[in-house]
């Protein structure tokens, strides 16, 4: 069973709470080499999580300047004789500090008001079945060539017993269609789609990246929640993919001329 939680911030089990195939940074580098780094990254983000959705105005403003301030900091342990012990001591000391605030609380949410626009991009079509998708979509993630930027539609596969249909978005809005077996343990075909082909139309976008939704991100992305609090990606409205950053318009051959 997956929530919706309207908020603006920042997750898989056992894994942190970000990509380990997008880790960049010498923290988030060194957080996937660790297990225990990884847990307890991803018990700060569910922490913060749980805290985000109580609070309001002038307290989530500073909740959030807070925890961007503290992220921040973490590359400081670089810098420390034992960097791992240094990055364990942050976490477990911030972890606590937000589990000792006053509003804090590890109690379910009542139902999550959300805006219309909201309500009318993450409860239809395909993603009101997401979580019976999610651990094909995160199969079929784990074999795609490339980094996948939004699963663009799901579906029951006909063909296959207890398999599912997933539509992807690549890198450079390459599309890739993947069938993997519902549970997870098996993916049964993936490909590049070909401009002929009829596939399911792209509703909701569900964005993987459970950090925080991409930037291209079309009106306002919804925070996913599983059943145990853990962030674990966004979902959006659907809308025309944006070209990459690299890409470019084509030069005017006449304006070359002149």
């Amino acid at each position: 069973m997956l929530m919706l939680i309207a908020c603006d911030a920042s997750a898989q089990a056992a894994t942190p709470s970000f990509l380990c195939s997008k880790a960049k940074t010498w923290v988030e580098k060194t957080i996937c080499a660790s297990e225990r780094l990884s847990n307890l990254d991803l018990e700060l983000a569910t922490a913060y999580a749980r805290l985000l959705r109580v609070t309001s105005g002038d307290a989530e403003k500073a909740l959030t300047s807070g925890q961007r301030k503290w992220w921040a900091a973490r590359g400081e342990c670089s810098k420390q004789v034992d960097p791992v012990a240094c990055l364990e001591d942050r976490y477990t000391g911030r972890i606590a500090a937000l589990k000792e605030h006053p509003d804090y609380t590890e109690a379910r949410p009542g139902p999550v008001e959300l805006a219309p626009e909201n309500i009318s991009s993450a409860r239809h079509g395909w993603a009101k079945s997401l979580s019976r998708y999610l651990k094909a979509i995160r199969a079929c993630m784990r074999k795609a060539p490339g980094n996948v930027k939004a699963v663009t539609a799901g579906w029951d596969d006909e063909e296959h017993e207890q398999a599912v249909g997933v539509r992807m978005r690549g890198p450079a809005n390459e599309i890739w269609v993947c069938v993997a077996r519902r549970n997870g343990t098996e993916v049964i075909s993936l490909r590049e789609a070909n401009n002929l082909e009829m596939l399911p139309e792209e509703g909701p976008l569900f964005y993987p990246d459970p950090s925080a939704p991409p930037a291209a991100a079309c009106g306002k992305p919804v925070q996913i929640l599983d059943e145990n609090d853990t962030p674990t990606g966004w979902l959006g409205p659907a809308c025309s993919p944006k070209p990459p950053p690299s890409a470019k318009p084509p030069s005017d051959p006449e304006s070359a001329v002149r």
